[in-house]
């Protein structure tokens, strides 16, 4: 009864778009400030099971003259592995038997938020949503380990914490988490691949079932999204993952364009204060933010910034309204440094994998 509710309102009712520019919602302190969003033009609203911020999410919707139809409402689940035990050969050297959340995460952590339950966490995020379906559903992480999970989760720890950890450590820790964890992959490749073919399969689920309209995934190199295109039933929808000048993840773009698979990007806050953007910024009469944000925008890469300030959420969705010259984005494209600040999952994927294992 409910899948077909759900079914009637997606083609009874004008769906909601996805947009090239729309709210990140991590972060925002205020229920007025999306409400705000939502009032001045904003229509995606980018929120996850992990941001711990649903409640406020559902307020602004509430609140917000503009009707749930309108809006294009994204979620994320399945962050965490199913476990988060290290393999016993390394337990007496970590001292422990299973790796904690990290502190950063205890808080929003979500028994639910786990690989095998993407249903049972939509069922949970649509009821804290207030709504009866999700636009969009993504997995959060490719991850399907704890180690997996700590190694790509690290560059969070140095490039964006920054205080939390020392400086010189950096090289040292994150080389050895990286080795720990590539070693398990090639161990356990046969069961990850299982597990993420579970996540998926959860998913797509979930869109029978009238949960969501469109699926996805979120920090996904290039290799897992073609391994979902071996067992598939229901299409890759959009890719959200880190993409700015500093670390541009050519081979993602390729692939997302090709497959006909939605971009979007993340992580232009992080570097805004890049001099190559912001000379072009001066020059145009714009924020070094909007610049960043454009060059997504103008290579058809949807992006969600977040604000606390009306007037910033008035400028990002200004960059709507202004193009870079072909110079411009040849100066921004040659910023490129594989810089990452949020997730490496690269470290992820297998060198070999060998049908047999499947």
């Amino acid at each position: 009864m409910f899948a077909m509710l759900a079914l009637a309102l997606f083609t009874c009712a004008r769906a909601a778009e996805f947009s090239l520019v729309g709210l990140g919602t991590a972060g925002i302190k205020e229920v007025s400030t999306m409400v705000a969003a939502l009032e001045m033009g904003y229509r995606t609203l980018d929120t996850a099971l992990l941001y711990g911020n649903h409640d406020m999410v559902r307020h602004a919707l509430e609140r917000s003259t503009v009707p749930r139809e309108e809006v294009f409402l994204t979620s994320k689940v399945g962050f965490f592995p199913s476990s988060m035990k290290l393999p016993e050969e390394l337990r007496p050297a970590f001292g422990m038997e299973e790796l904690p959340i990290p502190q950063q995460l205890r808080s929003l952590y979500h028994p639910l938020n786990q690989k095998g339950k993407e249903v049972q966490a939509v069922e949970l995020s649509l009821k804290e949503l207030g709504v009866e379906y999700l636009d969009l559903c993504l997995i959060h992480s490719p991850a399907t380990s704890a180690l997996e999970l700590t190694a790509s989760f690290w560059p969070h720890l140095y490039g964006l914490w920054q205080g939390h950890m020392a400086s010189w450590t950096e090289g040292t820790t994150n080389g050895a988490l990286k080795a720990l964890a590539m070693q398990e992959v090639k161990q356990r490749s046969a069961a990850a691949y299982a597990e993420r073919k579970r996540s998926w399969q959860g998913m797509e689920e979930a869109k029978r079932r009238g949960l969501c309209r469109h699926i996805g995934v979120s920090n996904y190199p290039v290799a897992f999204m073609k391994e979902i295109d071996e067992y598939k039933s229901e299409p890759i929808f959009n890719e959200q993952q880190e993409l700015h000048p500093l670390a541009q993840f050519r081979d993602v773009q390729k692939y997302a364009k090709d497959a006909n698979v939605r971009l979007t990007g993340y992580g232009t806050g992080v570097v805004v204060e890049t001099a190559a953007a912001e000379k072009v910024a001066q020059r145009l009469g714009r924020s070094a933010g909007q610049v960043l944000l454009r060059w997504a925008v103008q290579k058809n890469i949807a992006v969600n910034p977040k604000s606390n300030k009306v007037e910033r959420l008035r400028e990002n969705l200004d960059v709507l309204n202004f193009k870079l010259d072909d110079s411009d984005m040849k100066i921004l494209d040659a910023l490129e440094e594989n810089r990452i600040f949020y997730w490496n999952t690269s470290c992820l994927v297998p060198s070999v994998r060998a049908k047999s294992e499947l």
